[in-house]
């Protein structure tokens, strides 16, 4: 048997008759590089600006640069092959935000504007997902800032909800968010932004305008209603029970805290998903976690259609809510 090196078998190749055999040294970059997507950017920007007066052309070509810069870190950081710089489709688009990018004055614009290039990279093989962000490219620089912030508020409303099971963490968690979303400003009192984003066609409003959407004071109990658990009476024969039960498979009381909403009520504190719930038992050693018996399992599952019971139309429940809500500052202005 012959021995050869590393090196010499790297560079061996075998082909059969009238084949043509090609050999690259070195790294082959299959895509892109970062300087030809930088120079299809100026090529397009070349395009955009060619109707632009020379004084206008310096102002739009150093926003312009301000949109590159945000855009090729995002590109590569999801593709660092770049391959989406060769689609005919998204250089056009690129163009368009280009266009966008140096109509507007505002830093924030050129975020949204590298963030919907990137999303359309990402959703490339979703035609009506692509529509939707080409549209968003053509506004961006026509959108009032105090109309964006309401309509990105209605939208983290109708979203987002937290995953924490106890109330204040929960919001807590919603009143950062929003608080980063107005950003130290105001949110409008009257309807006059969705007019706006109406006449953009940024959003559709029914012929009933404001008046068709919800009250947040109906809708946020009905979007967080697992806050909203019948729990456990403290001197009640139901509670006794349930801690005669509990006791009796041997699952420690420390799983009931006071109901944040329910004056001498408790509620549970673990998951509703009794397969989820987990025993952290102590030993010399430190902490060890013991998944639940069957015996268990079936105390938490009598327990928990018990306290799970929810109710958000409860007129006390409503009413405490609505009081901690109003302690956080972000979210008080949102109700408000």
């Amino acid at each position: 048997m012959d021995l050869i090196s590393k090196k010499d078998f790297e560079q061996q190749q075998k082909a059969g008759d009238n084949s043509t055999q090609i050999m690259v040294s070195g790294n082959v970059t299959v895509g892109i590089t970062e300087q030809q997507a930088r120079d299809i950017c100026r090529t397009e920007c070349a395009i955009a600006l060619q109707n632009w007066a020379f004084q206008a052309g310096a102002f739009a070509e150093a926003r312009i640069q301000k949109l590159e810069d945000k855009v090729l870190p995002k590109m590569l950081s999801y593709d660092k092959n770049l391959s989406i710089f060769g689609d005919p489709g998204f250089q056009i688009l690129l163009r368009k935000a280009q266009i966008a990018a140096a109509s507007s004055e505002r830093e924030d614009d050129y975020e949204i504007l590298s963030d919907l290039l990137l999303y359309r990279a990402e959703q490339d093989k979703n035609r009506e997902i692509r529509l939707g962000i080409a549209k968003a490219i053509e506004v961006v620089d026509q959108i009032d800032e105090v109309a964006l912030i309401a309509l990105s508020i209605v939208y983290a409303v109708s979203k987002y909800t937290p995953i924490s099971p106890r109330l204040n963490k929960g919001l807590e968690v919603l009143d950062i968010l929003y608080g980063k979303i107005l950003d130290k400003k105001s949110l409008p009192t009257n309807s006059s932004w969705m007019e706006h984003l109406d006449l953009l066609s940024a959003i559709r409003l029914s012929p009933d305008g404001i008046n068709s959407f919800k009250k947040i004071e109906e809708y946020m109990p009905e979007r967080l209603d697992n806050y909203f658990e019948a729990g456990l009476r403290k001197d009640s024969d139901e509670y006794k029970l349930v801690i005669e039960k509990l006791q009796s498979v041997g699952v420690p009381c420390t799983c009931f805290e006071p109901h944040p909403l329910k004056e001498n009520y408790v509620r549970l504190t673990t998951p509703r998903e009794v397969d989820k719930i987990i025993l952290s038992v102590k030993i010399p050693q430190g902490t060890i976690q013991i998944p639940l018996t069957e015996q268990q399992k079936e105390v938490f599952e009598y327990v928990n259609s018990i306290n799970f019971q929810l109710n958000c139309k409860d007129q006390e429940m409503t009413a405490s809510f609505w009081k901690i809500w109003d302690n956080y500052p972000h979210l008080k202005e949102v109700r408000h």
